[in-house]
């Protein structure tokens, strides 16, 4: 079977590892949905129809739910799932920047839930490869109505979610919108020091220089850390040179990782120089959960904010803590390679494979209908009359504090959305309030940023290549250990964490892995376009 290999390796498995022959037991009974019989009536011989409508799913826990409303697995919008969508959802909480490991522990124990939710598609090559989830086709054709013909609308979605063996192993919807990075920086104290917006590298590197030096906060201190960023945002100055890390590349034909081309080493250089010249925070790298950066950009001790087009809550409590704070998108900033746009999402949202130990696959289905038909609706926008009214059938926000506290949060849950962002719907919702008329026309200028400036990505998904995901953790970890070490140290050059990096990827036999994406590509760059 191409792509998807029925015999396991000992290279393509990190859950055998973790939990051995136990795993090897489980993963030898795995679903076979397609001998169901997709022209058959539901409810006739349907051995699922009788079971209890009972299902778990992942979700994504970002430590977002405000005291007094529960917690991940119960609050508000848990019990309106269960009092609403006709079937009954346990979720099971995942760290975000905790994810692989956690999952990893999970399908090895045999705990994982029923419904496996990422924003990886990396994971969904490599669970389909061990043999920790099932095709959805066959479910989809037979249960589906709402969520069959949204696939047939949006057929975009659908390379995105089927692998190599010419099967589905997950279920998605678009995105609001597919801009996501972005810069935001302080007009205010680029106007106190009368410097202008950055329109390059340099100019960036002069602007946080003139922050740190003098003092744009007047407080009479030498406290200013210029960049707030943390790990989760690195990746925004890798594509400043158009080498995001561990991104596949075509150079001349070529697939190569973004570690072994030239200008990957002047995205290390930046990174080295801005901790060398204290632009960033000193524990950044340590900060793993962006609070530290989050709280020098709230309390107005940094200018420069790396983050994305959905940090509502910080541009928030940077107002309430300063509301003459003004703020601006940083437009795509030019090197000498050119202009590289803002990251441009792939076409697809969250990717929700399914279990292959799930007990009721036809309520999982159900459920992903409920939530596409009409389950996303509160779950983005809260209750009609106390989060939002309607304006032209546009949900304006009423109290954005009362949104903040009691629906924030609620958008973990929707597994597959209909949400339609855009910068005029954006400034619509946003109603009279000002904070949030100011944070939609910033969200505005990101979408608007994203569309006209083009972003380089050369593959849009990452490969489908079994080799590639059973390496992927591993060398993750390598690198990421390394470029770390080397941006809060001057005893290694870019140059030597580079060579380091292809020693780490040449022991988990890097090379063979790029022939093997090589060929993948080869075949099927007329499909990439």
């Amino acid at each position: 079977m191409k792509g998807i290999k029925a015999k396991k390796t000992g290279m393509g498995l990190l859950a055998l590892v973790l939990c051995g022959t136990a795993v090897l037991s489980a993963c030898s009974e795995q679903a076979e949905p397609s001998k169901e019989g997709a022209s058959a009536p539901a409810t006739s011989g349907d051995k699922y129809a009788s079971l209890p409508k009972e299902i778990s799913g992942s979700i994504y826990d970002r430590g977002q739910v405000a005291t007094g409303e529960g917690s991940y697995e119960d609050n508000r919008w848990t019990k309106y799932i269960n009092d609403n969508s006709g079937v009954k959802v346990k979720w099971v909480p995942i760290p975000r920047n905790q994810e692989a490991d956690k999952f990893n522990v999970l399908i090895a124990s045999g705990q994982a839930p029923d419904m496996l939710t990422t924003f990886n598609h990396d994971f969904i090559v490599r669970w389909a490869n061990e043999g920790a989830i099932q095709p959805l086709d066959a479910y989809i054709e037979k249960y589906s109505t709402s969520y069959k013909k949204y696939l047939k609308e949006h057929p975009e979605l659908k390379p995105y979610l089927t692998l190599d063996d010419g099967k589905m192993y997950a279920i998605a919807s678009m995105r609001p919108t597919r801009a996501n990075t972005a810069i935001f920086i302080r007009q205010d104290w680029l106007d106190k020091l009368g410097l202008a917006m950055p329109k390059s590298v340099d100019d960036l590197l002069a602007v946080a220089k003139a922050f740190r030096d003098k003092d744009p906060d007047g407080n009479q201190a030498n406290d200013t850390v210029p960049m707030a960023i943390s790990t989760s945002y690195n990746a925004i100055t890798d594509d400043w040179f158009m080498a995001r890390s561990a991104e596949w590349f075509v150079e001349n034909g070529k697939t190569v990782q973004s570690f072994f081309i030239d200008r990957y080493k002047d995205a290390l250089n930046f990174r080295q120089l801005a901790y060398k010249e204290s632009l960033v925070d000193k524990e950044f790298a340590t900060d793993k959960e962006f609070s530290r950066q989050k709280q020098l950009w709230t309390t107005g001790r940094s200018g420069i904010f790396f983050s994305n087009i959905n940090m509502d809550n910080t541009i928030n409590d940077l107002k309430k803590n300063n509301p003459n704070a003004k703020i601006a998108v940083v437009p795509p900033l030019s090197t000498k390679y050119g202009t590289n746009g803002y990251q441009l999402e792939v076409p697809n949202h969250l990717l929700t494979a399914f279990n292959k130990d799930m007990k009721n696959p036809k309520a999982a289905i159900e459920f992903v209908d409920w939530m596409l038909d009409n389950g996303w609706k509160p779950l983005t926008y809260g209750t009609e009359g106390v989060h939002y009214k309607l304006e032209n059938q546009i949900p304006v926000t009423i109290d954005s504090d009362k949104w903040k506290k009691e629906v924030s949060y609620a958008g973990e849950y929707r597994v597959v959305q209909q949400e339609q962002m855009t910068p005029q719907t954006l400034i619509t919702q946003a109603g009279t309030d000002p904070v949030g008329l100011e944070f939609a026309k910033l969200k505005g200028d990101i979408i608007n940023y994203s569309n006209t400036v083009k972003f380089r990505k050369d593959i849009p998904y990452v490969p489908s290549v079994a080799e590639y995901s059973a390496i992927s953790g591993q060398f993750e970890a390598k690198w990421k250990e390394i470029i770390t070490r080397m941006a809060m140290t001057d005893s290694i050059t870019a140059d030597a964490a580079v060579t380091e990096i292809r020693k780490a990827w040449d022991s988990l036999g890097g090379d063979g892995v790029t022939a093997k994406v090589q060929a993948w590509y080869d075949a099927n760059k007329d499909k990439l376009k």
